[in-house]
């Protein structure tokens, strides 16, 4: 029974971890691991107001997510297109990595559910673990790419949409005492 109970549980890690490297999937993202941003150098009242003046369409349907953080950041059409082809290129690495740990993750519960060899669960945890550390290495390395594209005033703003997701959480807890 402890066997089982621990393997639901590893299995709900992994499918949870796994579940953060789908690229371009509607709803809220999971916010990629990076270094906390050098707040010395954001100038918040420049961001707000080009908040303020960002126009973003009304209805998700109206754009995909490309076209509002393009407008948002400011990007030239080349930097779009180079965008583009770093979000196809992330596309196409993470996609066989994922089916390939969905596949392993799958094995792994059908050998928990069995009562299987702890070597063999072993050797599947740590495949599973190669798989997660390869995604995340595609993510930092689409992120580094993305970041290289940008001139200063865009990544200021991208750095302020990061402290903002950093932020989201907590928020909630802000609103019933009226803090903002």
């Amino acid at each position: 029974m402890k066997k089982t109970g621990f393997g639901f549980a590893l299995l709900a890690v992994i499918l949870v971890s796994c579940d953060a490297v789908y690229a371009q999937r509607p709803g809220p993202q999971p916010v990629p691991v990076t270094t906390a941003p050098d707040l010395t150098k954001l100038r918040i009242e420049k961001i707000l107001q080009q908040v303020e003046t960002t126009k973003v369409p009304s209805s998700a349907q109206d754009a995909s997510p490309l076209q509002v953080v393009a407008e948002f950041l400011q990007l030239r059409p080349g930097q779009v297109s180079e965008l583009e082809q770093l979000l196809q290129a992330r596309q196409t690495t993470l996609a066989p990595l994922i089916q390939t740990a969905q596949a392993l993750i799958q094995q792994l519960g059908n050998l928990l559910n069995s009562g299987g060899n702890a070597a063999q669960v072993g050797v599947l945890v740590i495949r599973i673990h190669a798989l997660q550390q390869q995604m995340a290495q595609t993510q930092e390395s689409f992120l580094a790419q993305f970041i290289a594209i940008l001139d200063s005033e865009q990544l200021q703003k991208l750095q302020a949409v990061q402290i903002a997701a950093h932020l989201q959480p907590i928020l909630p807890a802000f609103q019933p005492i009226f803090l903002f």
